[in-house]
């Protein structure tokens, strides 16, 4: 596996940072949510993840003949992504809830 770093690969990383950023994925909770904060953090690490895989990592495989596994990383990385935003919205859905006692119940 290695990393491979052309301007538009780092452009569309950034892109999807920054969009997340725009989406409020950063905000973590406060007050009396603090305590979802490990949960929040692990869907922002899966958000990060992803999008690096998506973006700048390569992974050739074979001696003689050589193959590019990039399509599994990309897929992989899109799946990670959809699973922080499905994540992240499950996180704020139990914060509509209610107060202590659904974050307590964890």
């Amino acid at each position: 596996m290695e990393f491979t770093f052309t301007p538009v690969r780092v452009g569309i990383l950034v892109a999807l940072l920054a969009g997340f950023w725009f989406l409020g994925g950063y905000d973590f909770p406060v007050g009396e949510f603090a305590g979802l904060r490990r949960a929040w953090f692990y869907s922002v690490l899966m958000f990060v993840l992803g999008s690096v895989s998506a973006t700048i990592v390569d992974h050739w495989v074979g001696n003689i003949d050589r193959s590019n596994l990039r399509f599994l990383y990309i897929v992989l990385g899109v799946l990670c992504i959809g699973g922080s935003f499905m994540y992240q919205n499950v996180l704020n859905e139990r914060m509509k809830m209610g107060g202590k006692e659904t974050i307590e119940a964890e």
